[in-house]
């Protein structure tokens, strides 16, 4: 935590104003601020201010993976991005289902330029392990796989429901990967294994399947429930049928809301095999259209891989999108180009997770967590190009040649200033 005075910024309320942070926390905000001697000051150049984005979905492969990325090299993309805070996810090598791995990671992450969280794994035996990994306040959720992803095969009925007793128990929420893991078997079965069928064998059915079985038992047990990657807006009428819509965090990523099965081409298709899939394009354009009202927050699902992974056959091609450095300037642009409104952006990509999970950031006041990101709002660039170079270990995006507005130039965690690129 450090002290900064962060001068000439404009607030999204559009004032131009000074911000004073004292201990890693907003003391101040207003015009014509001062700070002791010796304090840190960086002028803003009247740049837009925003809470630094919240990303409660990211892979970032450490332990067993960390030739695709660390946690050290997902941060640093991260905040070249504007987020400032991630939560990793435990499906690692070995995965986070003790308390001896989480701390290992939390020992991995103390250099780490982001503010890191860890979701804990869930496993049929570790129930004692979650009760205790619950007292650490880097775990804000759980994470439960209802179908096979990377690294886990999706976990039974009985030890599912066992870990949404024990979540409403200890008030912690539970995130769900919804994927039905009978209909994907079935599928994968009935249809040749390539990639122009990953979204039949990993269908829409086979998500929806998997929604209400989440539903159903968080509405027996009445945890806060944190839908994950949702691909269309059938899951978000599921939930506000649930009769406890509050209690739902519905989470949608880009890669679902812009890219659909169309955009699934050669030479090196299956860098777009993702879980859930990408749908075609009537769903992934009800879902973006869903965005201005019914989604709760954004989500990267940031899960690197190598393009030399990518190119194996598609059976041993591994599922996943690298994307948390472009979540932030997507929404951006999405703003700039008047798809979502200026509360909107805030609430998308930072305020309604802060909120939902108990954070201090999220939000432009004194008290609060001077997690900050400085922007260029009127900035056009290219993702990938000229003067961005992409941060991820992996080396790719799928965003890369994507035309983008207002670009992240300084991101600030705890009052230190984490990167800078002010032209």
């Amino acid at each position: 935590m450090s002290d900064l005075l962060l001068k000439n910024v404009r607030l999204p309320t559009g004032e131009t104003a000074d911000i004073r942070v004292l201990g890693g926390r907003i003391e101040a905000m207003g015009p014509e601020l001062a700070g002791p001697d010796g304090m840190p000051r960086l002028d803003g150049r009247g740049r837009l201010v925003l809470p630094g984005g919240v990303d409660m979905h990211v892979h970032f492969r450490t332990p067993g993976a960390e030739h695709k990325e660390t946690l050290l090299t997902g941060a640093r993309a991260a905040v070249k991005g504007g987020v400032t805070t991630c939560a990793d996810m435990p499906n690692t090598s070995p995965p986070t289902t003790t308390v001896a791995r989480l701390e290992d990671k939390i020992a991995r992450a103390a250099d780490a330029p982001a503010r890191l969280l860890f979701n804990f794994g869930t496993e049929p035996g570790n129930l004692a392990e979650v009760r205790e990994a619950a007292k650490f306040d880097c775990v804000r959720a759980i994470k439960i796989y209802l179908g096979p992803s990377t690294g886990v095969g999706g976990l039974a009925g009985e030890a599912v429901e066992a870990h949404f007793r024990q979540a409403a128990e200890l008030d912690l929420p539970v995130m769900v990967h919804a994927e039905d893991v009978d209909l994907i078997t079935r599928n994968a079965l009935a249809l040749p294994h390539e990639m122009r069928n990953h979204g039949e064998i990993r269908s829409l059915e086979a998500e929806l399947s998997a929604v209400k079985h989440a539903l159903d038992l968080a509405g027996r047990y009445p945890v806060r429930l944190y839908l994950a990657h949702v691909t269309s807006a059938r899951v978000l009428d599921l939930a506000e049928a649930s009769g406890f819509r509050e209690r739902i965090f519905v989470e949608a990523c880009p890669h679902h809301l812009i890219l659909s099965t169309r955009d699934v081409a050669g030479p090196l298709e299956n860098r777009f095999k993702v879980n859930p899939p990408l749908r075609p394009p009537e769903e992934q354009a009800a879902l973006f259209a869903a965005l201005e009202t019914r989604i709760d927050g954004l989500g990267s699902d940031h899960a690197p891989h190598t393009l030399e992974e990518k190119q194996a056959p598609y059976d041993e091609a591994p599922s996943g999108l690298p994307g948390v450095e472009y979540l932030l300037p997507l929404a951006l642009t999405w703003w700039r180009q008047g798809k979502i409104g200026p509360l909107r952006l805030l609430e998308l990509t930072s305020a309604n997770a802060a909120r939902w999970f108990g954070l201090n950031g999220g939000a432009l006041a004194p008290g609060r967590d001077a997690d900050l990101v400085l922007v260029d709002p009127d900035r056009e660039w290219t993702a990938g190009e000229g003067g961005d170079r992409i941060a991820s270990k992996c080396g790719w995006s799928p965003y890369a040649g994507m035309a983008l507005v207002g670009r992240p130039e300084v991101a600030v965690v705890a009052g230190m200033v984490v990167h800078q690129h002010l032209d």
